[in-house]
């Protein structure tokens, strides 16, 4: 008969890959109906250069951007959740030359909500569904004045929505797991509040995880994730100002007590384009059931 014993590492892993995934990829293990996950967590990323209201990624600056945000998934319905990600951030550019010192933003970043899916196919390995929608906070439109572009944007400010399919494994007796989810983003032109006249290029989305359980308990991943746009041309108007970012980075989840976790992680940018080069890292406390 087989052991027990795996077949709990890989329940507890499963449970707990949310904890890792980056904020709104929830990775192929739906949530049942009465099972949740949450999170409050503290974000940071470090850069030498920004990206403006207008669109553009300008160089020769110190950027710190510190988000506090909760991510929550709930299961309604078996093999069905909702997924919500609500971010609060305060950006400073810092300049060491110029008509500013410094210029500091602070308000709502980019929400994501989604409905993901697990539909009951005749296969022996978590597949789900997903599509979300990125709905920004605030209004890239408005900020206003001579030093306009000294203040760093928090995203694009359009809507988005991306449309995922994502599958994992676990490798039996082995504590060992991995998943990879890809998908297309969809770039509207429609923005919240006054905007800007940029148009966007679709892109290519993915995210990919491979997990390690340490000591019975602890859990370390390597992580990679990104958007690489579909129109890479610098002669066009999308290919001037459409992200691209491909970042690689370990995360892990320590667990405290029956739900409750601490989590951290750190997540280099390993390749960027009309997007700030840096490093983030975030920690954080979960609790699911």
């Amino acid at each position: 008969m087989r052991s027990a014993v795996p077949v709990r590492r890989i329940t507890f892993i499963c449970l707990a890959l949310l904890a890792w995934a980056s904020d709104a990829h929830a990775g192929p293990w739906t949530k049942g109906l009465g099972e949740f996950y949450v999170k409050v967590g503290e974000g940071f990323f470090l850069s030498d250069s920004y990206v403006d209201s207008t669109g553009k990624t300008v160089e020769g600056t110190s950027y710190l951007g510190a988000t506090t945000s909760i991510y929550a998934e709930v299961g309604i319905y078996k093999g069905l959740q909702l997924i919500a990600y609500l971010p609060y951030t305060i950006a400073q550019n810092t300049f060491s030359s110029g008509r500013v010192d410094s210029a500091l933003n602070v308000g709502g970043g980019d929400a994501v909500f989604a409905v993901q899916y697990s539909p009951p196919l005749p296969i022996s390995f978590p597949f789900a569904l997903k599509v979300d929608v990125k709905v920004p906070l605030y209004d890239v439109g408005g900020i206003k004045g001579f030093d306009a572009n000294s203040f760093p944007a928090f995203g694009d400010g359009q809507v988005d929505v991306g449309f995922w399919v994502s599958a994992g494994h676990s490798l039996g007796s082995i504590p060992l797991y991995f998943f990879a989810e890809v998908g297309y983003r969809l770039r509207t032109e429609a923005f919240i509040g006054t905007g800007n006249s940029n148009s966007f290029a679709d892109g290519f989305v993915f995210s990919a995880q491979i997990g390690y359980t340490l000591f019975k308990r602890v859990l370390l991943a390597a992580n990679v994730g990104g958007v690489v746009a579909f129109d890479m041309s610098d002669t066009s108007l999308e290919g001037q100002v459409t992200k691209s970012y491909i970042t690689v980075g370990p995360s892990l989840y320590i667990p405290l007590w029956r739900g409750l976790a601490a989590e951290a992680s750190f997540d280099p940018i390993v390749y960027s384009r009309n997007s700030a080069a840096g490093m983030g890292f975030s920690f954080g406390l979960s609790y699911k059931r």
